[in-house]
């Protein structure tokens, strides 16, 4: 059974080669609302148009995966105008089917994939066998895509596309700066972060990959697990946060490292590469020289040579800029236990920094203390820009930047450390004060 459905996988891929190889990857931020129509059709059109693209939709990250999929049937068939939107009945309560022939059939016949949400680690353990044997429906999945047929996922559905260590589900920034990471989840501290060492289902390129970002304020998180596993054979100095109702469409031929990635959608996505920072953690987590990129509609960037491309329908900042001041925030990634939860905090803040006159740096701090954690953000290197504009879709001002630097550190660690310094220097003045009048006595 098995070496039938991979002769027919081959024969597949063979066939869809002749028309070509580019892959087409959408990594959508979660929360994709149904009038986003650039995001919908742009997976409809990739995958063969309106009234010819049939969409395999995979929900196996879903708790209740076939409601999930009666909704992506409604959004891509009843709204969207593709030829089909088919189930494929692969999750954690069918597990036997992905060696299942007919279900690789059913794969073998669609022209695009669509992963809905819900927790990634149900993905992987319903499209392995065992300790991560790829099932014959993933082989089947893979070989399409590479052959050029559209994956596209979103929240869950878009994480477990990595290649490199893969988020688990949860976990908040603050918890990620204090404790660190972790390779294993444990349902009874919820709010820590945990990682799979050995990735998703590896159709992404080469970087981590979070979402639901800004909104939720994960942008900590990012950035220490990207430190804390870097070094690791699956870890990866670079990552991606996609925010949410928000798309990154990614394209390479037929190298993933070369792949090129465009802004879709209301949002943005934050690049975060530590390939350069310094990183210690001897009197609490310290990172320095973290540089980040903030794109929106319409930007892309080459991630073979990290070069950002702003949309031309965005001017300069530069000699732009609105206001006087940066912005700064006591609650910088939104803390749930705060009494009012702020989103998108940390992209208020450094598009503050690029839209003010007078500042060179802005500054957040956690709420949560013992420790704080404060963030400083740096608009001086050399290469850093930001533009602006009026979106083509919504019609409202969005801003981008590149090249931002980022340090965070223990506030408290850093205040003590401030406090001795200025004690020392008190204690100099006292004694060259009581030395000068000692001095004064013999004359």
């Amino acid at each position: 059974m098995l070496h039938v459905s991979k002769l027919l996988i081959l024969w597949v891929c063979t066939l869809e080669c002749v028309y070509g190889s580019q892959k087409n990857l959408v990594l959508v931020g979660g929360n994709l609302q149904e009038d986003n129509e650039r995001v919908y059709r742009l997976i409809v059109e990739l995958a063969g148009g309106r009234g010819h693209a049939k969409i395999g939709l995979v929900t196996a990250a879903n708790i209740n995966p076939e409601n999930s999929a009666q909704y992506y049937n409604e959004m891509f068939q009843g709204r969207y105008g593709a030829a089909e939107a088919t189930w494929i009945p692969i999750d954690i309560y069918r597990k036997e089917n992905n060696s299942d022939p007919e279900v690789v059939a059913l794969i073998n016949g669609m022209t695009g994939f669509f992963f809905g949400g819900g927790d990634q680690i149900h993905v992987i353990e319903s499209f392995y066998i065992g300790d991560r044997e790829e099932s014959p429906a993933l082989a089947a999945i893979r070989a399409k895509f590479e052959a050029g047929t559209v994956v596209a996922g979103t929240s869950a559905g878009a994480s477990c596309q990595s290649s490199a260590v893969m988020i688990v589900f949860v976990g908040l920034s603050y918890n990620a700066l204090a404790h660190g990471v972790k390779d294993y989840y444990d349902s009874n501290t919820p709010d820590e972060v945990a990682y799979n060492r050995s990735g998703g289902i590896g159709l992404a390129p080469r970087f981590v990959v979070d979402v639901h970002f800004s909104e939720k304020g994960r942008e900590g998180r990012l950035i220490r697990l990207l430190a804390d596993t870097k070094d690791e054979p699956n870890g990866a100095t670079l990552g991606v946060g996609v925010d949410e109702n928000t798309a990154l469409h990614l394209t390479w031929d037929p190298d993933p490292d070369s792949a090129v990635g465009t802004v879709v959608g209301l949002g943005g996505v934050l690049m975060v590469d530590v390939s350069s920072a310094s990183i210690s953690t001897s009197r609490g987590f310290d990172i320095k020289d973290v540089v980040t990129s903030y794109l929106t509609e319409d930007d892309s960037v080459n991630f073979a040579t990290k070069q950002v491309t702003f949309a031309p329908w965005k001017q300069s900042l530069s000699g732009n800029e609105r206001f006087d001041h940066a912005a700064e925030s006591d609650d910088i990634f939104g803390s749930p236990y705060a009494p009012y939860r702020k989103s998108r905090e940390w992209t208020r803040v450094t598009t503050s920094l690029f839209n003010s006159r007078m500042d060179k740096h802005a500054v957040g701090r956690t709420f949560e203390e013992n420790p704080k954690f404060e963030v400083v953000m740096s608009k001086e290197a050399g290469n850093a820009e930001a533009v602006g504009g009026n979106s083509t879709t919504t019609g409202n001002y969005v801003i981008s930047y590149k090249g931002m630097t980022v340090k965070i550190h223990p506030y408290n660690a850093v205040s003590s450390a401030d406090c001795c310094r200025g004690n020392q220097v008190v204690l100099l003045v006292l004694m060259s004060v009581y030395l000068f009048f000692c001095c004064a006595r013999f004359y």
